[in-house]
């Protein structure tokens, strides 16, 4: 009852506040976080308030606002006793000038156009005008010749030159429509899908005096974003790495980013940032319907507006092409299937997402974040009903923290004032719960709000801008990292938080070092989760759909080359650098273009989740070494023995440096692995290479010097059924 009576003054206030006539204040846009998905704006507004009760009303916002995000600060001593959000699908968005101009050009054009369209008519009336008459005239026989030439020669040149005319009418016609098609697609470029809806936030305060107020309004919106791409230059061979880290900023929110700062931040505030709790499992029977929760795999990859077709190949966990893959762009009907060597393309109709799936393998879904997307299957252990599986207990060595996990709960435990840590029913692992003595007592979750270097977390699900946080927090930190705990009650806590703050906020202020000035001049700072960087300079961004690039960095990275050659699958011989010590430069999974000798090279992935120390970056081809693989025939020999037939085969690879340098090339090649018993492979001759026999993988790393030539070759002999085909 209790609760009922509060929820109906909370509603009463509001329609106070939305039943009355506002006139609306300015408002304007100073700065921009945006994340990898959703930006946080930074709107400021000077105020003047009177003793007493004041409404305000910020229209002319986006409409893609999350409500429960919204931070009124700037206050002085006065006190929010209502705020809303709303949707005015009345007003319309203010029309940009780049729009009002484009839409007076193609105005002008479309004149032009009318004005051609009619001189054409009248010229084919003069033209069936002479034709008709053309005929009366001839029907006259008081006609002397000298006449009837005279005519003739008037028709035959009138008729020529409006035939000229047309013509030349209809070509400017052509042109001028060409030119109506060209401005249409600029305006729909400029064109905001929301445009016709506005938002606004009412605002319903108490102050104690006349005062001026610099109030500053903070909200979420999740249409927007940010995808990284690089370009790399190799000058030459030996040389380090040239990269440029770019940021392309797309937004959609219906209002315009003019003249601001913009923060550019590698986290992502839809991820689900609860750690989990690994309960037993618990073996019994069960029907065939029962489905197992498969776990959320590790992903930097971010949706790219800009792509509009994929290529790539599907593999097992072994590397093996996978035929008959379905690739469906989710949420559509468009899709495809891998075909036999596990390669597949597919053009993109707007979806955000793509699915793999195939029988006994569990279905992946990945955001399009590049043009070629290479994609491991995982097998789907559900399928194999009547398997055996034993785990193997393999380890993966992880790298030394330097400091013992600690969780939130556990600092704040008897160490800060007013701050009560419980254990929600006693058992050992259970979420704990947090709460700020003389906040709301009433409401059965009032748990506090944490922020963390700036960034809100709280346990309510933030319409997906935080994630679905439905159990107490369990962030790992470091202690020595931490540089303050602050504890807010009161209006102090729904003065900065709003209404996420009633419960009483936990600021906790990592130490993170001081940000540093990188070489684009951009300010950077790293904190535990996520990296932020500064830059310099206002930005405009519009609200429509082209990107804006905004280079974040740009550095060199010490690199080994060596060349690649995979003989049986691509006798081109590619040049790749392996670059060591990226990790401080923050980088994250997207798309590079690659250019070596100041020459475009093609496109690479750049993905720092690699486990690996270093960063394999692929340059292109190098035409000046020479690679032929082939069968020699004079050893080929295929006979009969019993119900089995036996094949013996033999290859050679020959292989010539053209270039003026010495080369390191790693070659590899393969031996077919039997995956039934009554296929055998035996007399397998490498030729000294490094040979992985559960694979079948030989590798040669071999030193070449300028113009210098050299072969391997090896063999294997095979045997199988005779009235059988294999996949050789």
């Amino acid at each position: 009852m209790k609760n009922y009576y509060i929820l109906s003054i909370i509603l009463l206030l509001t329609s106070i506040v939305f039943s009355q006539k506002i006139t609306p204040k300015e408002s304007k846009i100073e700065k921009v976080t945006v994340f990898l998905a959703g930006a946080s704006i930074e709107r400021s507004s000077v105020i003047a308030v009177i003793p007493g009760e004041n409404l305000l009303l910020f229209n002319n916002l986006s409409p893609d606002i999350d409500e429960s995000s919204i931070q009124i600060s700037g206050l002085g001593n006065a006190t929010i006793t209502a705020i809303n959000f709303n949707v005015d699908y009345l007003e319309q968005k203010q029309v940009s000038e780049d729009y009002k101009n484009l839409e007076l050009k193609m105005d002008a054009i479309l004149l032009e156009k009318n004005t051609l369209e009619n001189l054409l008519n009248g010229f084919q009336e003069e033209l069936a005008l002479l034709k008709k008459n053309q005929r009366i005239n001839s029907d006259a026989t008081d006609l002397s010749l000298e006449k009837v030439k005279e005519m003739s020669s008037y028709y035959r040149k009138r008729t020529t030159e409006i035939g000229q005319e047309i013509y030349a009418i209809n070509l400017e016609i052509n042109t001028k429509a060409k030119e109506i098609e060209n401005h249409r697609l600029e305006l729909s470029k400029l064109e905001s899908s929301k445009k016709e809806a506005r938002g606004e936030v009412a605002i319903k305060l108490n102050a104690l005096k006349t005062e001026s107020l610099q109030l500053k309004i903070k909200y979420n919106i999740t249409t927007a974003g940010w995808f990284p791409s690089y370009d790399i230059r190799a000058k030459e061979v030996g040389k380090p790495l040239a990269v440029s880290y770019k940021a392309n900023v797309f937004q959609q929110s219906g209002s315009d980013w003019e003249n601001v700062l913009v923060v550019l931040s590698t986290g992502d505030p839809n991820t689900n940032n609860v750690k989990p709790i690994l309960p037993t499992k618990y073996l019994n029977f069960t029907n065939r319907n029962y489905t197992t929760n498969y776990p959320v795999r590790s992903s930097n990859y971010k949706y790219n507006p800009t792509i509009k077709s994929v290529t790539g190949i599907v593999t097992d966990e072994s590397g093996y092409p996978i035929p008959g893959v379905n690739v469906i762009e989710t949420g559509t009907s468009n899709g495809t299937q891998s075909d036999f060597d596990g390669n597949y393309y597919l053009s993109i109709r707007g979806g955000r997402e793509l699915a793999y799936s195939y029988v006994g393998y569990e279905t992946l879904n990945y955001p399009i974040y590049a043009t070629t997307m290479n994609v491991k299957m995982i097998p789907d252990g559900n399928a194999l009903q009547e398997v055996v599986v034993t785990g193997h207990g393999i380890k993966k060595e992880n790298k030394a923290l330097g400091y013992s996990a600690t969780s939130i709960e556990s600092l704040l435990a008897g160490k800060v004032s007013g701050v009560n840590v419980s254990n929600q029913n006693g058992l050992t692992g259970a979420a704990n719960t947090i709460k700020i003595r003389g906040t709301n007592s009433f409401s059965s979750n009032n748990d506090a709000l944490y922020v963390i270097d700036g960034v809100p977390y709280s346990r309510n699900n933030f319409s997906g801008v935080y994630g679905n946080l439905d159990s107490a927090r369990d962030f790992d930190l470091d202690p020595d990292q931490i540089e303050s705990v602050d504890i807010l009650k009161g209006t102090a806590a729904t003065t900065l938080y709003g209404t996420e703050g009633r419960n009483g906020v936990i600021v906790i202020t990592t130490k993170g070092g001081k940000g540093i000035e990188n070489a684009s001049g951009n300010y950077k700072e790293t904190g535990i989760t996520n990296t932020q960087f500064e830059i310099k300079g206002f930005q405009n961004i519009k609200s429509n759909t082209e990107i804006t690039v905004i280079e974040i960095d740009n550095f060199n990275l010490e690199a080994n080359y060596n060349y690649y050659v995979a003989p049986e699958l691509n006798e081109n011989v590619f040049l790749t650098a392996t670059a060591t010590n990226w990790e401080k430069f923050d980088l994250l999974q997207g798309e590079g273009n690659v250019y070596f000798e100041d020459a475009y090279a093609g496109k690479t992935i750049i993905n720092p989740q690699a486990t690996t120390d270093s960063l394999v970056i692929s340059l292109g081809i190098d035409p000046s070494i020479i690679v032929k693989r082939e069968r020699l025939d004079n050893f080929k020999k295929s006979s009969f023995l019993g119900g089995y037939r036996i094949i013996e085969n033999e290859y050679q690879i020959e292989i010539k440096n053209n270039k003026r340098t010495s080369i390191q090339l790693v070659v590899e090649d393969r031996i077919p692995v039997s995956q039934n018993k009554e296929i055998k492979v035996s007399d397998v001759v490498t030729s000294g290479s490094n040979y992985d026999t559960e694979k079948g993988i030989m590798k040669w790393e071999i030193q070449l010097l300028p113009n210098e030539t050299t072969k391997k070759e090896f063999s294997y002999t095979l045997k199988y059924p005779k009235n059988k085909k294999i996949t050789l």
